[in-house]
């Protein structure tokens, strides 16, 4: 009594148990003494800092639902989980898997959720809801290591409705959201909410895997994205993947992989989204910050084989201001198979829209005889409302075949410098503002793009990028394991790009997609990687130092790899961008190559250190 009178925060802890041949007449605090059912958890208060575990690998049937009464203390938080070495699965069958209302400081992890279906479950998996009054926030929610799947509403749904009450300090974590009828994970709150706050704050989304989210038939909004925020003032959602979702769509306007909506200050790096569908509507995008998002940033993203565009960016009807947004170093590949394209922007009536950098992306886009959409191209504006102001589209590669570059209709504009276009071969094609140009010089010329005080810029070149179009999904590896989109020892695109920091005072950070040092030689690379890959080969022997002596290695020999700290692999990947090479697991600071192996050619060579670091360079065997 005497230490809860000091610190009044300081609650002595229950831990309570179920399994499935327990009994709830007992009184549940070990194991030997476990509850049996669900429904002995929901009669029971739960006092802050309590912990409810479920037996591993065992099927409990029923819902946990937490009201104000339980938990409601962000500083002492309530655990639900399994113990054990497997988690366990709530069977909800055809009602919600979880609700909390009107609480907070809980963590929700080691668990399966499970409905009966998409066709008979038409509830939730996980809910957090908030609607008291007072602009209250509900602090230290944390979702992690779920599975949830067969429920027909939405997997996991963090939703609040009066003026800004809402959440505050939430994490999703480690989940695997699938088979769910209405969208995979969706943070929501009061679009009317005043714009000197929002509902939500510091919201995470990481290590999480959304998919098979098929949506339904609904005239009057999209169904079947895979992560959706809004409302939302700081946030993250890096290192997910969203995949084939938004198949049953039919309404126009959404749905997408990946993307916000009214967020201030939102993050999005390190995602892959793919094969996500717009169903017999339209989008069915890759990535999004659409109506009302400001200050936010998109990065290091790889986005490819979506029905709708790669990154959209747009502002849909009556939508608040957006502006102060940033794309940088993402990927699209075969993005816009049935409407939009690789980067798309759009803009609806009574909005406003500013303030727009888009540099060092690569854009790989083919023709789809299914995309009618009359902007198809690797950069498009859709022609809906005027207005888009200050776009800014710097060192992005844009490569098509049989796809215009750029499309611009009359009415908007857009500043373009350092950038590269490549035909594929095919003819040089850009619609901006109802002119069609067949080569870069013309439309350099007519328009000023791509000239910098009276200085031409521009690249017009094969950018000689590795292992194009092949729809690679590289999802949880991380991005530097991805070997498409690198640039070759000739590409045109090295040292090539214009200097965004001393010309517009641009920060393009430190980092290219493929987690290389940016910028690094004479001047910033064109597109999403940076080469730094020099031959750097003395007497068959590499050190960290990398003295810089192009000596080529002859095939008869091995190469002696030498380090002060552990290496964790080593890869060799040959100019097509195919793995010939992968030793993981050294553990050791000195590892021999057998480069006898190899045939004549260039190869990129990476090296993975225990430290997380990686040194990527060029061997040549002759």
């Amino acid at each position: 009594i005497f230490l809860l009178i000091i610190f009044p925060n300081l609650l002595l802890s229950t831990t309570y148990y179920v399994k499935n041949n327990g009994n709830d007449s007992a009184d549940g605090l070990t194991i030997a003494t476990a509850w049996q059912t669900i429904n002995k958890i929901n009669n029971l208060k739960i006092l802050p800092g309590d912990n409810i575990l479920f037996e591993g690998g065992q099927t409990f049937n029923g819902s946990i639902y937490l009201d104000a009464n339980d938990a409601n203390d962000n500083l002492n938080i309530v655990t639900i989980s399994s113990y054990g070495n497997q988690q366990a699965i709530i069977n909800s069958a055809d009602n919600y898997g979880f609700y909390a209302y009107n609480t907070q400081g809980i963590l929700l992890k080691d668990l399966v959720f499970t409905g009966s279906g998409t066709s008979t479950n038409f509830y939730n998996g996980v809910t957090f809801y908030a609607d008291t009054a007072g602009d209250t926030k509900f602090s230290n929610i944390t979702i992690y290591n779920l599975k949830i799947n067969n429920y027909g509403g939405t997997g996991i749904l963090i939703g609040s409705w009066n003026n800004n009450t809402g959440y505050n300090n939430v994490l999703i974590d480690r989940c695997i959201v699938s088979d769910i009828l209405t969208n995979g994970i969706n943070i929501w709150g009061n679009d009317q909410h005043t714009r000197n706050d929002y509902p939500h704050h510091n919201v995470s989304i990481k290590h999480t895997e959304v998919f098979n989210v098929t949506g339904y038939a609904d005239s009057t909004i999209h169904k079947g994205s895979g992560i959706i925020i809004g409302q939302v003032d700081g946030g993250i959602i890096e290192n997910c993947v969203a995949y084939n979702n938004g198949f049953w769509n039919t309404h126009c306007g959404g749905p997408g992989g990946i993307w916000a909506w009214e967020c201030n200050n939102i993050t999005i790096q390190y995602c892959e989204s793919h094969h996500n569908s717009s169903g017999s509507g339209c989008d069915g995008i890759g990535f999004d910050f659409d109506g009302g998002v400001t200050n936010s940033i998109m990065q290091y993203n790889y986005s490819h084989d979506n029905d709708g565009a790669g990154y959209l960016l747009g502002q849909y009807q009556n939508a608040n201001e957006w502006k102060n947004n940033v794309i940088r170093y993402n990927i699209s590949e075969n993005d816009g198979r049935t409407n939009g394209g690789g980067i798309t922007l759009f803009k609806g009536p009574n909005t406003t829209m500013d303030s727009l950098k888009i540099y060092n992306n690569t854009v790989y886009i083919t023709k789809s005889d299914k995309n009618f959409y009359d902007s198809f191209a690797a950069f498009s504006i859709a022609y809906w409302d005027i207005g888009i102001n200050n776009v800014e589209v710097y060192n992005n590669i844009f490569q098509t075949k049989g796809v215009k570059l750029i499309d611009i209709p009359t009415g908007y504009n857009a500043f373009f410098a350092g950038n590269l276009y490549w035909s594929s071969g095919d003819t040089f094609k850009i619609n901006y503002q109802g002119k069609i140009y067949n080569n870069l010089a013309d439309w350099r010329t007519s328009t000023k793009n791509e000239v910098i005080n009276t200085n031409p810029f521009g690249i017009s070149k094969d950018p000689l990028l590795t292992n194009i179009g092949n729809s690679i999904t590289i999802y949880p590896k991380p991005q530097e394991e991805l070997t498409s989109y690198r640039l070759l020892k000739n590409s045109p695109a090295i040292d090539a790009g214009i200097d965004l920091d001393s010309l517009f005072n641009i920060k393009i950070g430190n980092r290219d997609f493929f987690n290389n040092l940016v910028p690094y030689g004479k001047s910033q690379d064109i597109g999403a990687f940076e080469s730094n890959l020099e031959i750097s080969i003395v007497e068959n022997t590499i050190d960290e130092n990398f003295v810089n002596y192009e000596n080529p290695l002859n095939n008869g020999s091995n190469l002696h790899i030498s380090a002060t700290n552990d290496i964790n692999s080593i890869e060799i990947i040959n100019y097509l961008g195919e793995t010939v090479l992968l030793q993981s697991g050294i553990n050791s600071m000195n590892f021999i190559i057998p480069t006898n192996k190899l045939p004549k050619g260039a190869y990129f060579l990476s090296i993975k250190y225990n430290n997380n670091n990686i040194l990527t360079k060029k061997l040549i065997c002759y």
